[in-house]
């Protein structure tokens, strides 16, 4: 059963992703086109910023519509792929259990 929830949650983890990295991109690239201003130390694009998006942080620029939309996008594959990676590990420890 837990090699079964293992391969499950790795096919999630798999999937969110390329959609969280996608929508990171996307939001950078119009957080970039519309001059707003960085977090300290989200200026390069990386994990700071991924988790920054992750903690809403694009909602202070309600003008920016369409970086919201990606952010938001981009946050919820990134809880969801943060949340498969801790259940298929959990799994795996499971099924050496």
């Amino acid at each position: 059963m837990w090699v079964g929830l293992l391969f499950a949650f790795l096919g999630v983890f798999g999937s969110a992703l390329p959609g969280h990295f996608g929508m990171r991109i996307l939001a950078y690239r119009e957080h970039l086109d519309r001059k707003l201003p960085f977090d300290a130390g989200t200026e390069n694009g990386g994990m700071p910023y991924g988790w920054w998006l992750m903690r809403y942080g694009q909602k202070q620029f309600p003008q920016a519509r369409v970086l919201n939309q990606f952010g938001n996008l981009s946050a919820i594959f990134g809880w969801i792929t943060l949340l498969a990676l801790i259940a298929a590990v959990f799994c795996f420890i499971m099924s050496k259990a």
